[in-house]
């Protein structure tokens, strides 16, 4: 199988989603680090900063625009400038998971290790994202619509995790059902529009795969 430019331990977490009974075993093997993720759940409490909090509704056509685009590319650049080293750091975690030529539900606890250190950092970069936001003048709904369709032109699959949500199940004792949903597409996908819209800016996007992949 093509493999895939995810650099974002996307197939990892598409392996944990299928996964019959990853629900309890992420939970079972997360409880350990209650304290380290806790704070996440600020998360909700951020997000009330968007200034803009109408609900998107997305044109018929699915045709993202140029300005569509670069607003996605200004709020991803500011995020990455504010976390600095930390996100090459992120980013160098999930491609040592990503790289691995077999990866199992087993992996889980790894992953979750590999961020349980960065949530002050997480939560940083919640709160340039919603600043960044406010400076393009852009919703969350319409940011995350733009987000995905842009990575479904480019053909590049990622699980978008509620980070806060994840946090806070972990927190309260909950069990869940799975730690995210699948995005983007493998192999592009929507109006031809797209894909000449974003082609440009692939490289950019792939780079910043690890970002959407928490929810920025």
């Amino acid at each position: 199988m093509k493999k895939l430019a995810i650099g974002c331990g996307v197939v990892l977490l598409l392996g944990i989603i299928a996964a019959g009974a990853v629900g309890y075993y992420l939970y079972s093997q997360a409880r350990s680090m209650v304290a380290q993720f806790a704070q996440l759940g600020e998360a909700t409490d951020i997000e009330k900063g968007v200034k803009l909090r109408g609900s998107f509704t997305p044109p018929a056509s699915g045709e993202l625009t140029a300005s569509q685009v670069d607003r996605l590319l200004r709020v991803q650049t500011k995020i990455k400038e504010r976390l600095g080293a930390t996100f090459a750091d992120m980013e160098r975690k999930y491609k040592a998971l990503a790289e691995k030529k077999e990866t199992t539900i087993a992996d889980a606890p790894a992953l979750m290790a590999a961020y349980r250190d960065l949530a002050a950092a997480w939560l940083t970069a919640k709160r340039t994202q919603v600043e960044a936001l406010n400076e393009v003048e852009l919703s969350l709904d319409e940011y995350r619509w733009i987000r995905d369709h842009a990575y479904r032109a480019l053909g590049m699959p990622f699980v978008d995790l509620d980070v806060g949500k994840f946090a806070e199940t972990i927190r309260s004792g909950r069990s869940f059902n799975q730690p995210g949903e699948i995005r983007g597409s493998f192999g592009p996908a929507g109006p031809e529009s797209n894909r000449k819209l974003v082609e440009p800016f692939k490289k950019r996007l792939e780079d910043n795969i690890p970002l959407a992949s928490f929810g920025l």
